[in-house]
């Protein structure tokens, strides 16, 4: 194929409608990593390895609880909104599912609070204190897992972009007047985290114009669509999640909060890679529904992506490290390599996800998430114990490689078998 031509066609595909909406969503992911990179300045260099590692330990205590408490819902709810032929009954559905999401959260913030009382005695740490004292606050924390499911449900992504930077930008803000008003200790960090996440989730579900009509039969429908579609993606989800984050309690639990503290800095470092897989496969998730598989250009774009930012990792990352949170965090360097390859193994499967998501293929998924995670965790207790940090970057790296086969495999059995498993 003539190079004018492989040109002209990226451009094209640039600018339609999926481009600019990957564009946007990416590039607010973009804005806010480098919010977060001055957050995380600000973190660092304010409260030291041990207390950033406090910090760390605390975000690491609820992403992973948070996991459990959506429990398919959302998953339905999203794929529902994509299927609606409506506005408004798509608006219908929004509103359905903040209801659903309030009773979830509700759930959730008291599980926090009898979680707190025995933390510190399994991890030998001082946040069960925090974790009471926030627990009502994180009753609106499972809306950030419903939040990108009506983006994509919707195909609005340009507000659900906006979810990407308000909650950063609030936390800067609320930072530098913090600093200029009281000596900081991790819990005004942490405290001022919740708020920012907050304000984000009320200023974006109020762009999605939720309607709270017929809000029995809607939630009616989201039970069915639950029980037959989003339950079993949600055990292979927390299943594979979960195990995705125990690398953090098992850095505490076998090393200390310190070596977290590295581990978490070497994570935030690479993770943006993945920002642009996630982004363009949530703006192709309503278009998924119609097609009956993944157009070559997205796996061939994709991979373009990933291979030049594993590229840049691997030149700049010292220097990144150094620049911007001094060498007292130096440690987190050798972790970049294996973690931008868990990256981009990880990336790569975005496209998979949303497409067989897209189909409904939840018995599927499930199954994957199960081998996956298993792998996951068998690899974190070989590794983790001798290596420490290190040793948990190689088990993600290894890990995500084999979700990667295995999401591989279901989309070429859906393929081969004409459409469906």
């Amino acid at each position: 194929m003539p190079i004018k031509k492989i040109v002209n066609d990226f451009k094209k595909d640039l600018t339609g409608k999926t481009g600019r909406q990957t564009s946007t969503l990416f590039l607010t992911q973009i804005a806010a990593f480098f919010l977060g990179i001055f957050t995380g300045i600000i973190n660092t260099r304010t409260l030291g390895p041990e207390g950033y590692g406090i910090l760390a330990f605390f975000f690491s205590v609820t992403s992973f609880t948070v996991l459990f408490f959506r429990f398919g819902f959302f998953s339905a709810s999203g794929l529902l909104i994509a299927q609606a032929k409506e506005e408004r009954k798509e608006r219908e559905l929004i509103g359905a599912s903040i209801v659903a999401a309030f009773f979830i959260g509700v759930s959730y913030a008291i599980f926090i609070f009898v979680l707190s009382f025995f933390v510190d005695d399994i991890f030998h740490t001082d946040v069960g204190w925090i974790l009471r004292g926030t627990s009502i606050l994180l009753i609106p924390l499972p809306c950030t897992f419903l939040i990108p499911q009506i983006g994509r449900g919707t195909n609005k992504i340009e507000r659900l972009a906006a979810f990407n930077v308000v909650p950063t930008a609030f936390y800067l803000v609320g930072a530098l007047v913090l600093l200029k008003m009281i000596q900081i200790e991790p819990f005004h960090f942490i405290f001022l985290h919740l708020f920012a996440t907050i304000f984000g989730i009320f200023v974006v579900i109020k762009l999605f114009h939720p309607v709270f009509s017929n809000v029995k039969n809607n939630l009616r429908e989201i039970w069915k669509k639950t029980k037959e579609y989003g339950f079993h993606l949600y055990m292979g989800q927390i299943t594979t999640q979960s195990a995705y984050k125990l690398d953090k309690i098992f850095i505490t639990f076998f090393v200390n909060t310190t070596q977290l503290g590295f581990y978490s800095l070497a994570l935030s470092i690479t993770s943006p890679m993945v920002g642009l897989s996630s982004a363009l496969s949530m703006s192709l998730f309503k278009g998924f529904v119609e097609m009956d598989r993944i157009p070559k250009k997205v796996i061939y774009y994709n991979f373009l992506w990933l291979a030049v930012g594993i590229i840049g990792l691997v030149i700049f990352g010292k220097y990144i490290v150094v620049l911007l949170f001094t060498e007292k965090f130096l440690p987190s360097v050798s972790l970049i390599l294996p973690l931008a390859l868990a990256c981009l193994f990880q990336g790569m499967y975005q496209p998979y996800i949303s497409f067989l998501g897209a189909k409904g293929l939840g018995v599927e998924m499930r199954n994957a998430g199960f081998i996956a995670s298993a792998v996951y965790l068998a690899t974190n207790i070989i590794f983790i114990p001798p290596w420490g940090a290190y040793g948990a970057a190689v088990a993600t790296a290894i890990s995500t490689a084999f979700a990667l086969l295995i999401n591989i495999y279901i989309y070429k059995k859906y393929l081969y078998s004409g459409g469906g498993c």
